[in-house]
């Protein structure tokens, strides 16, 4: 029987769950275009002509999942908290939940990518990612802005980043994230600290 041609977003829907099934069942050394290719019933070329290489169609694979899960990127969770201690609440718990699905092999990927100052595709993830946390932060500025939480103005770059790049540190080194251990976070460092900045 002839395979149905697919295109658009059922083909990259496809190719996205080849490549995660391949990282989550025989581990990043075997994601390669050909094994992605076969397994979603494609050609090589067409996998060619999106991605530059395996890794940066893995980071892709996963960011898709995590949108996917998510219900969207993490600039653009609906905020319901009454105070700037909840909205931060609120993005940085959905944030953790994000980062749980990078698996052990995919962190392995990005540190050993890491150290390649001049890889494209690890330059591209990075400033994709800051630009999305940074975005976060800055619509739970606005929110807390209005209600006169804090002054106008916008927060330091490195102050916006920070927290991410903290947790991002916990879970790869495989210590826990808990609802004490974001309250800490935010009760006694950011809250005062962005306060600081735009009191």
């Amino acid at each position: 029987m002839t395979k149905t041609r697919r295109r658009g977003t059922e083909l990259e829907a496809a190719i996205y769950q080849a490549t995660r099934d391949i990282l989550n069942q025989d581990g990043l050394e075997q994601l390669t275009f050909a094994n992605v290719a076969e397994r979603a019933g494609t050609s090589k070329p067409v996998i060619y002509r999106r991605w530059r290489s395996p890794f940066e169609l893995a980071i892709a694979a996963i960011r898709d999942q995590i949108i996917t899960e998510n219900h969207g990127q993490l600039d653009e969770v609906v905020l319901t908290g009454q105070s700037l201690a909840d909205d931060l609440f609120q993005v940085f718990e959905r944030f953790t939940v994000s980062i749980d699905t990078f698996n052990q092999a995919l962190v392995i990927a990005w540190f050993r990518h890491s150290d390649q100052q001049n890889n494209p595709e690890v330059k591209d993830l990075l400033n994709s990612v800051k630009q999305i946390d940074a975005h976060a932060i800055e619509r739970v500025c606005q929110r807390a802005q209005k209600r006169g939480e804090l002054q106008a103005g916008t927060l330091p770059r490195d102050l916006q980043l920070m927290p991410f790049d903290w947790l991002r540190y916990r879970v790869f080194a495989n210590e826990p994230v808990t609802d004490k251990t974001l309250h800490l976070l935010i009760d006694d460092f950011l809250v005062p600290a962005y306060q600081h900045a735009l009191g």
